[in-house]
């Protein structure tokens, strides 16, 4: 099954405040992605309590010879988000990227070795990827030892049903990746909508938090649980 993919830039003015939020409360955007991604997730499964893959690029000195190692080291590991009515915003932005950086230094362990630990199985159908990588735009085309790169494509996808990946810049690009098979076209750009919907909640002032699982819409707290994809797709075949 060849996957597809969505694309949407969020507004540059949105992207803007997205960062002012970040540097003002010293979180990094990756983070507030992250949480506006759970709570989507949270809203779209009737969970409090969501777990995504987060894919990151990790080179750790545990490894022995890891700074001889050629090409990508990278791996996707679980990202929880646990959802409570009367928390804020502000503390569950700092409680994710808290644990997210005290796991970081076991990001070197696989997902299969994660998984034999927790004893669940399959920990999530749905993956993130935040790219950071370094990129200088000023030096994008300008001549390099009498070459000159003028333009640059790149594609890749996943096993996983849906999978965004989200690009940096003077606006945001939200890429998602999915399983033809699990999601229609109209429900997946409904998704984006909503994300970007939730990215300008996450975006307001850091005092006027309210409760952080209303930001995504009254959620089914207890509900089955259910792939993200089914809840779409029946959404998508009901129109």
């Amino acid at each position: 099954m060849v996957p597809r993919e969505f694309c949407l830039d969020v507004p540059a003015e949105l992207t803007a405040r997205l960062t002012r939020r970040a540097r003002s409360s010293e979180l990094t955007l990756n983070t507030l992605v992250q949480v506006a991604w759970g709570l989507l997730l949270g809203r779209l499964t009737g969970r409090d309590d969501v777990v995504f893959g987060a894919t990151a690029a990790v080179r750790p000195p545990e490894v022995p010879g890891v700074e001889s190692l050629v090409g990508l080291c990278i791996n996707t590991l679980p990202v929880r988000v646990q959802l409570a009515p009367e928390q804020g915003l502000s503390e569950l932005l700092e409680e994710v990227q808290g644990r997210q950086a005290a796991l970081s230094e076991h990001q070197h362990l696989g997902l299969f070795e994660v998984q034999s630990l927790t004893g669940v199985g399959e920990l999530f159908d749905t993956v993130l990827v935040f790219e950071n990588y370094p990129v200088r735009p000023e030096r994008v085309g300008a001549p390099e030892d009498g070459l000159r790169v003028v333009g640059s494509t790149g594609r890749d996808a996943t096993h996983y049903a849906l999978a965004l990946v989200v690009i940096p810049g003077e606006s945001l690009r939200l890429q998602l990746g999915y399983r033809p098979d699990a999601f229609g076209h109209s429900a997946v750009r409904e998704l984006a909508r909503r994300l970007v919907r939730v990215l300008e909640s996450v975006a307001g002032r850091p005092g006027a938090d309210g409760g952080a699982a209303r930001r995504a819409g009254p959620g089914r707290a207890g509900a089955p649980a259910a792939a993200v994809g089914q809840r779409l797709a029946q959404r998508d075949r009901s129109r």
